[in-house]
């Protein structure tokens, strides 16, 4: 097996959370159940789901310990619209009531929730009409007021070019580096980072991991372990005088993904 074969093969089989209509659907029950709890307590206008998951880039917790399937509660405000620690505080008693044996605690700006086989972030919103069409909705802010987002902004970006560029590459690209920031310590904010991934420009044919390289040098390369570990498997994929050493290219890669090594 090449050495793209073993990154392919990693990022479409291990670095998925739901790899099976099964798992995906357990994980959406309680998702539906989530809501049902929420909505029969609080007045709430609509649920969003947002983040990774709807985007297919989330990573199972082994490989990342920080992944999260995000849902925005977005309430009805006709009545006024109540500071943004009010509404996470009526969430998070709701959420410990209805979830005794769970974990739920506020960690800014969200809930987190944290079932035996998946964690949930809910962070609630509002949605304000605009009097030139479309509406903006809100999040918590620093303090305990709000600031507008535009929940799931690079899904439909990211479903282009992942498609156009063929081969599901992007989307393995961006576990990848999901995979490294994780295993770095998250240098990256991770949302950022899969922005940044998708604004990149893609032409040409690589294929996943000469895309991965090429990527990870973009958005990381100025850092010393990702220079360092870039720098030799450049070296070792030979040139005019020399031939590949795909061993040594594989043994800086495991620096880079150290999740290979449950594998390879």
């Amino acid at each position: 097996m090449n050495i793209n074969s073993i990154l392919s093969n990693f990022a479409q089989q291990e670095l998925v959370l739901a790899r099976s209509s099964t798992e995906r659907s357990r994980i959406d029950g309680s998702l539906t159940q989530l809501e049902r709890v929420i909505s029969s307590k609080l007045n709430v206008k609509q649920f969003i789901r947002f983040g990774s998951y709807t985007r297919n880039t989330i990573l199972p917790r082994k490989y990342d310990a920080k992944s999260d399937v995000d849902l925005m509660v977005v309430f009805n405000t006709n009545n006024g619209i109540m500071t943004s620690g009010t509404y996470r505080k009526n969430i998070l008693n709701i959420l410990s009531h209805a979830y005794p044996n769970s974990i739920s605690k506020k960690d800014f700006p969200v809930i987190k929730l944290e079932l035996n086989h998946i964690m949930f972030d809910v962070v609630p919103a509002y949605y304000e009409e605009s009097f030139w069409g479309s509406g903006n909705y809100y999040i918590p802010d620093s303090g305990n007021g709000w600031r507008q987002t535009v929940p799931n902004d690079i899904n439909s970006e990211l479903a282009d070019k992942n498609q156009s560029y063929g081969g599901n590459i992007i989307r393995q690209v961006v576990r990848l580096c999901k995979h490294w920031n994780a295993s770095a310590g998250y240098p990256l904010e991770s949302y950022l980072m899969e922005k940044e991934i998708v604004n990149l420009v893609y032409w040409g044919t690589e294929d996943t991991y000469e895309r991965f390289l090429k990527t990870l040098n973009s958005i990381a390369g100025h850092q010393n372990g990702v220079r360092q570990a870039l720098d030799y498997i450049n070296q070792y994929q030979g040139g005019v005088f020399s031939s590949p050493d795909y061993q040594k290219q594989l043994q800086w890669l495991k620096k880079l993904l150290p999740g290979l090594n449950r594998i390879y």
